[in-house]
């Protein structure tokens, strides 16, 4: 029996040895992307990591801003003209973003005075407006133009004999199209108001717009 425990003693480093589990691996330096150490002692971000799994520091640097300072354009509508029976002041700002190279839109507000004379009558009139505008660019050189407004007029009708005057007041629609040239930021185009309202601050026929954008 003594002989027997001997042997079972011999055999019990063979069986341990037996159990163990090994793994077939290769060398790798330590800065190899196949090192599976290398991953938990390299991994160091600029940014916090959000629970989807994405630093929130590259979403910020992939990010595109949606708004453009640049893109900004502001131009004026500016009216005078002075003659002995006839003034006309204005003034309109307008303020627009250059959403891509094929078009560009904004809003204005503008006030306008006027007055004729004759020897029967003097015209007063008064208008405070708002508008939005768009130009389309099919081609660099060419645009197309549509602008449509409300105004606000006042106005005074004073009779030379009697000296009576009436007045009347209101909003006016309107809604300007044209089409015209581009240069650079400024643009001349052929303009029509087609709803023609009786009161309209518009002639009633084709006129030639000017508008300039900084």
């Amino acid at each position: 029996m003594r002989i027997f425990y001997i042997f079972l003693l011999w055999l019990l480093p063979l069986f341990v040895d037996a159990q163990v589990i090994t793994y077939d691996t290769i060398p790798v330096a330590p800065d190899d992307e196949r090192n599976i150490h290398r991953s938990g002692q390299s991994r160091s971000f600029t940014g916090k990591e959000t629970s989807t799994g994405i630093r929130r520091g590259d979403t910020e640097k992939g990010r595109t801003a949606i708004f453009d300072r640049s893109k900004i354009r502001i131009g004026a509508n500016l009216g005078l003209s002075v003659s002995r029976n006839y003034t006309r002041l204005g003034f309109g700002p307008q303020a627009g973003y250059q959403f891509n190279r094929y078009f560009m839109a904004g809003a204005g507000i503008k006030y306008y005075y006027s007055k004729a004379r004759t020897s029967e009558y003097t015209v007063r009139d008064n208008l405070l407006g708002a508008n939005l505008f768009g130009y389309f660019y099919p081609l660099s050189f060419i645009t197309v133009f549509v602008q449509p407004e409300t105004n606000y007029i006042w106005s005074a009708f004073t009779r030379e004999s009697t000296k009576e005057t009436t007045s009347h007041s209101g909003l006016v629609p309107s809604l300007i199209v044209g089409a015209g040239v581009r240069l650079g930021r400024s643009h001349i185009t052929l303009n029509y108001d087609l709803i023609q309202h009786d009161y309209s601050p518009h002639p009633s026929g084709i006129y030639l717009g000017v508008s300039a954008f900084f």
